[in-house]
């Protein structure tokens, strides 16, 4: 799966920053700054493959000039917390070429930007270490149909009030005009006095004037969090145009995505630096830590499964076990009667050759069944036991990973504790290297003794499996060998009686032509 990154953070005044410095720096190029007198040179950066600017369409075309563009904006903010622009940096997934990447970028500005009157200021990184990325500058000012700067917020006549009563303007119901008062007088929320009257003022050369509630709003939406989901989400599309199924991307969290897989952190440059230089960062072991335990994770879970999966076999074996001792009954019952003729009850005392009457075997078919019966409670009750210690095992395996977590998050908060208490940053950082990588070693091992009895545990279940199917299979073979005895020796009584019976017809011809 590719990687998914995508920031959104403010430029402003108020942290020292200058909008010239900042497209100087993303675009590496050389512009003067107005305001300060600074030249803000970033020619000789490395890593820029290519910067532009995308106008919307009512924007003027000088600001296709990067440098008059941005001290255009710095003269018009004049506040000293004022915002001058919003950033917005998103990671380019490796699988793209990079005529794609500029395509899904420029669709991404498109879409979600210049198409709302914002100008966007881009420029496309890649120094090669496998982090191609993209810095979005985006204007926080509208323009007008004279290409003019128009003003962030507005004041407009209060329409509604909220529940503690204040004033408020609620864009869903009309609003006051002034050039239609006669229709939308009644929008207007009158200014109280304490006494809950409306207040009024005099003017000179204009009498009385009856005053009304007013409040200032966004002249855009530019500023809703709502926005921030809105633009994560698209991203993630737009690059999924240009993504095979495998390396689909998604801006939610795993735990919004449903997966339990515990999110890296981020490492940084200096951590990379340091693991490419032959030495271990901190960041960088924690995450192959939460890498090895994410797969350590995987794997339980195929464990879990094999599991029901083995369940569910023996709960279809009994189930047919079941099948069969019900089809053992019919024969029961169906053996009460005389299958050469039919509708009429078998004599009940009848006896068969070996000496036993129809009584006594019937008696006996009916204790092998209850027998059978009793076998197959017992096997039921054996698999209720090991359906309650698979359940008690995998228990204590979400348990131990619970704990594992916890140790985890505890290991890095004394971590960061004693970084920051620590004057010699380096001595500390390896001896809490040190110590991290002992602890997370040793739950590590824990959770892979836990894996080994596991599949111990499936090899047994799955060898007394083998071994009570066999056991049917044997009884099963046996139950067949005795009704195919039955049926012979029920076809020798009828044979038996059939050539009796011949003897004496015979006999009783023979008697008759003897007394004539």
């Amino acid at each position: 799966m590719s990687i998914y990154h995508c920031s959104i953070k403010i430029i402003n005044r108020a942290g020292g920053r200058s909008a010239v410095a900042s497209a100087a720096y993303r675009s590496g190029e050389k512009l003067h700054n107005d305001e300060t007198g600074l030249t803000h040179d970033f020619t000789k950066k490395g890593g820029v493959i290519m910067n532009e600017i995308i106008l919307p369409v009512n924007a003027p075309e000088e600001f296709r000039n990067r440098e008059y563009l941005w001290n255009e904006v710095q003269k018009i903010e004049k506040r000293n917390d004022a915002q001058f622009a919003r950033e917005i940096e998103v990671a380019l997934p490796v699988e793209m070429n990079r005529e794609e990447q500029i395509e899904c970028v420029r669709n991404y500005i498109k879409e979600n930007f210049t198409s709302k009157g914002m100008i966007a200021d881009w420029a496309l990184h890649d120094k090669g270490d496998g982090n191609p990325h993209a810095h979005i500058m985006l204007t926080v000012r509208e323009l007008d149909s004279n290409k003019k700067w128009m003003a962030k917020q507005k004041s407009v006549f209060a329409n509604a009030r909220d529940k503690e009563g204040r004033p408020i303007y609620n864009p869903e119901l009309p609003s006051y005009n002034p050039k239609d008062k006669d229709a939308t007088e009644k929008y207007r929320i009158p200014k109280l006095d304490e006494r809950g009257k409306q207040k009024v003022r005099v003017r000179e050369g204009k009498g009385t004037e009856l005053l009304w509630e007013k409040v200032t709003i966004p002249s855009n939406d530019w500023n809703d969090r709502k926005n921030a989901e809105v633009w994560r989400e698209s991203w993630a599309k737009q690059c999924n145009r240009f993504l095979d199924k495998d390396n689909q991307i998604d801006h939610r969290s795993y735990e919004r995505q449903g997966l339990d897989i515990m999110p890296s952190i981020h490492e940084g440059v200096t951590a990379r630096k340091m693991e490419a230089d032959g030495k271990v960062a901190d960041r960088c072991q924690i995450n192959r830590d939460i890498k090895e335990l994410n797969f350590i994770r995987g794997q339980l879970k195929q464990l879990a499964k094999e599991i029901t999966e083995l369940i569910t076999e023996k709960a279809r074996a009994i189930y047919d076990r079941f099948k069969e001792f019900r089809r053992s009954i019919g024969d029961v019952k169906r053996s009460g009667t005389d299958g050469g003729d039919t509708g009429k009850s078998a004599d009940r005392n009848r006896v068969s050759d070996d000496g036993k009457s129809e009584a006594e075997r019937r008696t006996g078919r009916i204790a092998e069944t209850r027998r059978a019966v009793d076998e197959a409670i017992k096997e039921t009750e054996l698999t209720d036991r090991d359906i309650e210690e698979t359940d008690s095992r995998i228990s204590k395996l979400k348990q131990l990973i619970k704990e594992k977590e916890v140790n985890r998050d505890d290991r890095l908060k004394k971590l960061k504790q004693r970084r920051r208490a620590s004057s010699n940053a380096g001595r500390n950082a390896g001896s809490d290297r040190d110590a991290y990588e002992k602890s997370g070693n040793r739950d590590l091992q824990k959770l892979r003794v836990q894996q080994d009895d596991i599949r111990t545990f499936i090899s047994e279940l799955r060898d007394e499996e083998r071994a009570s199917k066999e056991k049917r299979d044997n009884k099963i073979l046996e139950r067949h060998d005795r009704e195919v005895e039955r049926k012979r020796l029920d076809s020798e009584r009828k044979r038996r009686i059939e050539e009796t019976e011949s003897d004496i017809r015979d006999k009783r011809v023979k008697r008759k032509e003897r007394s004539r």
